[in-house]
């Protein structure tokens, strides 16, 4: 931004009409700006002659926060659906994106509300960034429908569809229906929960950045293999933590409340004993958890774990009749709690395990 400072109310001698040469603000040096334009008897102005002194603390603020507000205005507005893919859009975008996500890593991505603000963040987007495998099937299409931004409809150029780039688990082989209970028929899509998988799911998150900001291209690449190697030494530094312990195992040593830790035992090497549940997403019936409970207790299973939405009740049932104790973990980044990023939520979930596998 051009500012010219302009001595006294001007007209009344040669120096009080003088003005000095243009100046280029810099929002980065408040006392140097100060200092060029704002001396106590200058007063300041654009074209306009004769124009009374202002305080040049409260000019100065006025032009921050317009700096401000252009900057954001030139940044890329992401709405992701979960907490992690806003971390990795943050991590990829760095400046030049302003992200937000819809959820706020608590809740069952499965089982969402749609509520109005939701609506009108995606209906103010450029770019929008779901897990998809049917994730979000529940909610986010209602969302994406009624927003009425076609950038960031299904296809559209701000569309970004993270499972797409991932080489999925558990697809179903035969056909799918109903009464199997919530099966993905395009596979798991808790594969955020692994950091490799993670890695190549970021990657679609990448090409959309590029497609809508092709200028950047550059900066959103070489970010993205700053983060691709991030996650790839978090995942071999936490596996070195773990393979000491999973080679004294004769035998598998967790069970899990629904299927949504397939991706992060995959990524650790890790056996797990299956699911409580019977079918994905039915609440187990009583039979199925005493049955479950005696297998896994003579499996020598060490610890259940569920999301921190599954239900308490439940898991204090099947720790009541295996003797297994069991706890609820957090499986997503959680910006507004003590999980602030993706590297908290593994180090939580390595320690938790960490801790089963070496209490005697």
């Amino acid at each position: 931004m051009i500012f010219r400072a302009r001595r006294g109310r001007g007209g009344k001698s040669p120096e009080a009409a003088m003005e000095w040469p243009l100046r280029t603000f810099s929002d980065d040096d408040e006392a140097a700006a100060e200092k060029a334009f704002f001396w106590p008897k200058w007063g300041f102005s654009g074209n306009c002659q004769g124009q009374a002194p202002i305080q040049g603390k409260f000019v100065l603020s006025i032009l921050f926060t317009l700096s401000s507000l252009l900057q954001a205005a030139d940044k890329i507005k992401v709405i992701t659906s979960t907490t992690d893919l806003a971390w990795a859009a943050q991590e990829i975008g760095k400046d030049f994106v302003e992200v937000k996500p819809l959820l706020k890593g608590t809740e069952n991505p499965h089982y969402v509300d749609t509520i109005p603000e939701f609506i009108r963040l995606v209906a103010d987007a450029q770019v929008v960034c779901i897990i998809g495998l049917e994730l979000e099937i529940g909610w986010m299409p209602k969302v994406l429908a009624r927003s009425g931004n076609s950038q960031v409809q299904q296809g559209g150029k701000g569309y970004c569809e993270t499972g797409k780039g991932v080489t999925v688990l558990e697809k179903p082989a035969g056909p799918v229906d109903r009464s199997m209970g919530d099966v993905h028929p395009m596979g798991n899509p808790h594969f955020w929960l692994s950091p490799k998988s993670f890695t190549e799911g970021a990657g679609q998150i990448t090409e959309v950045l590029v497609r809508v900001d092709p200028t950047h291209s550059s900066e959103f690449q070489n970010n993205y293999k700053a983060l691709a190697k991030k996650l790839e030494d978090l995942q071999k530094k936490n596996k070195a933590r773990l393979a000491p312990l999973l080679a004294k195992l004769s035998g598998p040593p967790l069970v899990e409340y629904h299927k949504e830790f397939s991706y992060f035992f995959n990524a650790y090497g890790i056996t797990s004993f299956g699911s409580i549940e019977e079918k994905p997403g039915v609440p187990p019936s009583a039979g199925r958890i005493a049955e479950i409970s005696t297998s896994a207790k003579a499996a020598g299973v060490k610890l259940a774990i569920g999301g921190e939405y599954a239900p308490k009740n439940t898991l204090e049932k099947f720790s009541e009749i295996s003797g297994i104790p069991s706890k609820q973990l957090p499986t997503s980044v959680q910006p507004d709690g003590k999980i602030k990023d993706y590297m908290a939520l593994q180090e939580d979930l390595v320690d938790a395990l960490v801790k089963a596998l070496t209490k005697k």
